[in-house]
């Protein structure tokens, strides 16, 4: 029940003003939209304090109503030596707290700090630890405490309203210092006590404020500040006196009373419009674990859940995504939504790879899950675009496939695309992390994976397959792996192994020398490898040239990088850098970090783009297979193969053109009709073929090469 003016004025005439009561139901009608009338009452509430004499509770009032209407630090300092104006020794506090304050809120809590400091109290400080306060002097501004590790000292009012914790017996610090087996005790068996705590000593904080507390004194590592965290959450959603913000960097809340979720609230809920408190509302009603959901309560969830819908159907598709994840986990459809086509279409989108990585990791099982079950449509997008997920969104779509009795299929579609040599960086790292489960697939064998490997790694990536293609590098760097590696290969195997890491670009001068060094401290007959390539005369340097179809692609990718990624990029690491101190702060590590790969993919970029030229290849001779040629090959079970050789970057599977870089166009090199050639195969062995024709380019491929 919303708070009317004749309770108000009840209040203003008890004998004792709930005043925390009232803040909090003016807050509740702000949030209903009439902030104009909960200012109004707030200033009457602060009046009455004062002529009341309760200052601690008019000085409260005005708080909250100085923070509600974004008053100045000046003016604000003004109005509180007003309100403490019968109180010469608490004026004395205004000016240190407000001095150098870089926002009202902040001058707010540094007054607080101050106010709070009296003789006996124990108190803590980042350098010096715990102490004792023991004397506070107005008329000098300074507090004198005895620390634990500095003795007697003297700390103006302006330095210690920043850097003392003053601590009550239940404060955080406090308990730390006074119970360290107790508080150990909650930090391993119950981290959202540990939260509640916090924020019972703190008042309301974001979540990098509140790690910052924690990082690095009582918890050393992001992975382990991770692990803290994802247990203290998962306690805090089912407290009902928790508040947690769907931001970041929003303040999480301690309530001293707990939300009704009653038919107002639903109400309240149905009318909001921000997408981010549309799925805050949603989670706080999962969190509730209601038996059984009343009718208006289902109307409002299925009205919002249609909002989400049709507000994601204007390019924001992982609003879909993560209502329809709550449409099932609340047993509660959008309203007039019809949601396998919805699912069939998220998962026919060019864009879905995308969408999986940037769904929050709580969403992306339940998604994928959601997908499988829509529609045969569905499931086979799902399928057929396995080599274009990231880690993530991979082992989650393998694990769904496998879970819902589709590992037939999902096996197949694995073995043809390892046959085609078409994985992606993330595929071919979730084989070789699953080895033995891959191998009960009988997809290849070990030395194939590892020349795929090679591959892979020699190409180029960004994102999500950039990282994969990092961790592939160190599966094939780590020692105990490549022992494994060349203990599955034969002699000639091995020896073509060692020849493509010393031919391959893939690696710098130095981190070759290291891989081969390892490779031959395991095979050392194939020094000989190593030495005969350092001895051997440069060869010349085929033409670097490419259609300009593919000219252009790589073009429009530079870019790309340039215009849209960098700038966005940028925006990113000045976001980061307003979430506080560098050095602890994980968003802007991660965009740093972007901006680094940003820079090096562009270098890359630019310096290809000036050393290859496009070119649409007219007038190349067709006399021996080379650049610009086809050729049809006959395999000795009467196989025929047919294949168009054009620049260094071209490549279409469906037409079967092959760069001049790929194995298969250099092992062919300057064979002419009826020569008999040995070629790869997928298993990294070479077969005899005879190449039965050498052909100038049909009109099809040379309208591919034009674009």
């Amino acid at each position: 029940m919303a708070l009317t003016e004749e309770q108000l004025l009840a209040h203003l005439e008890a004998e004792t003003v709930p005043c925390t009561d009232l803040l909090e139901q003016l807050d509740a009608l702000c949030a209903d939209g009439k902030e104009v009338r909960a200012v109004e009452w707030a200033q009457l509430l602060k009046d009455t304090l004062i002529d009341r004499k309760l200052l601690d509770e008019a000085v409260a009032a005005y708080e909250w109503l100085a923070l509600k209407q974004g008053t100045s630090p000046a003016i604000a300092q003004k109005e509180l030596l007003h309100i403490l104006a019968t109180n010469r020794k608490e004026q004395k506090f205004i000016e240190p707290a407000f001095e150098k304050a870089s926002s009202t809120e902040e001058a707010f809590l540094r007054l607080r700090h101050l106010r709070a400091m009296k003789k006996g109290m124990l108190c803590y400080n980042k350098t010096w630890g715990f102490g004792i306060i023991g004397r506070v002097d107005a008329f000098y501004q300074k507090v004198e405490v005895a620390f634990e590790k500095k003795g007697d000292h003297e700390l103006a009012f302006s330095y210690a309203a920043v850097a003392l914790d003053v601590l009550t017996d239940d404060h955080l610090m406090a308990v730390r210092h006074n119970k360290p087996d107790e508080f150990v005790r909650l930090m391993n068996d119950n981290p959202g006590e540990i939260i509640r705590m916090t924020l019972r000593s703190y008042g309301p904080l974001s979540l990098n404020l509140i790690q910052d507390h924690f990082m690095p004194d009582l918890i050393a590592t992001e992975a382990d500040w991770k692990k803290f965290w994802d247990a203290a959450r998962k306690d805090l959603k089912n407290d009902p006196l928790v508040e947690i913000p769907a931001k970041r960097t929003d303040p999480l809340r301690l309530h001293r009373k707990a939300k009704a979720y009653d038919q107002v609230w639903f109400e309240k809920f149905k009318g909001k419009r921000d997408m981010p408190d549309v799925f805050q509302g949603l989670e706080e009603i999962l969190a509730q674990k209601f038996q059984t959901l009343e009718p208006y309560m289902k109307e409002a969830i299925a009205n919002r859940l249609a909002f989400a819908v049709k507000g994601g159907s204007l390019n924001q598709p992982g609003w879909i995504a993560q209502a329809l994840v709550y449409a099932e986990q609340l047993g509660v459809e959008p309203e007039g939504v019809d949601c396998a086509a919805e699912l069939t279409k998220l998962a026919g989108r060019d864009d879905l790879p995308a969408l999986l990585e940037e769904l929050p990791s709580r969403f992306m099982q339940a998604f994928i899950n959601r997908l499988f079950t829509a529609s045969e449509t569905a499931r086979s997008f799902l399928l057929r675009r396995l080599p274009e997920f990231g880690t993530t969104a991979l082992n989650e779509t393998i694990e769904a496939l496998i879970r819902n009795g589709a590992e037939a299929e999902l096996t197949e579609q694995i073995r043809n695309t390892v046959r085609r040599r078409a994985c992606s960086p993330a595929l071919l790292l979730w084989i070789l992390r699953n080895e033995e489960r891959a191998a009960g697939w009988q997809l290849t064998d070990k030395a194939d994976l590892a020349f795929q490997t090679i591959e892979l790694i020699e190409q180029e990536h960004c994102g999500a397959a950039l990282r994969a293609q990092n961790q592939l590098r160190e599966q094939i760097e780590n020692n105990e792996s490549l022992k494994s590696i060349l203990a599955a290969m034969s002699d000639s195997q091995r020896r073509d192994f060692m020849r493509r890491i010393s031919e391959s670009p893939a690696w710098s001068k130095l981190d070759r020398q290291s891989l081969q060094a390892k490779t031959i401290k395991i095979c050392p007959d194939l020094h000989e490898i190593v030495l005969k390539k350092t001895s051997a005369a440069p060869k010349e340097k085929n033409p670097r040239i490419t259609s300009p179809r593919s000219y252009q692609a790589r073009k429009d990718q530079f870019e790309h990088i340039l215009k849209k990624e960098i700038p966005e990029n940028s925006k990113e690491i000045e976001l980061a850098r307003s979430y506080g101190d560098l050095r602890e702060n994980s968003e802007f590590k991660f965009a740093k970090e972007k901006q680094r790969l940003l820079g090096l993919q562009a270098e890359e970029l630019q310096k290809a783009l000036d050393e290859v030229k496009p070119t649409d290849f007219t007038g190349f001779p067709c006399d021996v297979v080379g650049i610009a040629t086809g050729v049809e090959l006959v395999y000795a079970d009467g196989n025929r193969e047919n294949y168009y050789i054009l620049g260094e970057w071209d490549q279409d599977e469906t037409l079967h053109i092959i760069s001049s870089q790929a194995g298969m166009a250099k092992a062919l090199a300057g064979a002419k009709a009826r020569d008999k050639v040995n070629v790869p195969t997928s298993s990294g062995t070479d077969v005899e073929v005879e190449v039965t024709a050498v052909t100038a380019l049909p009109e099809h491929i040379k309208a591919w090469i034009n674009g």
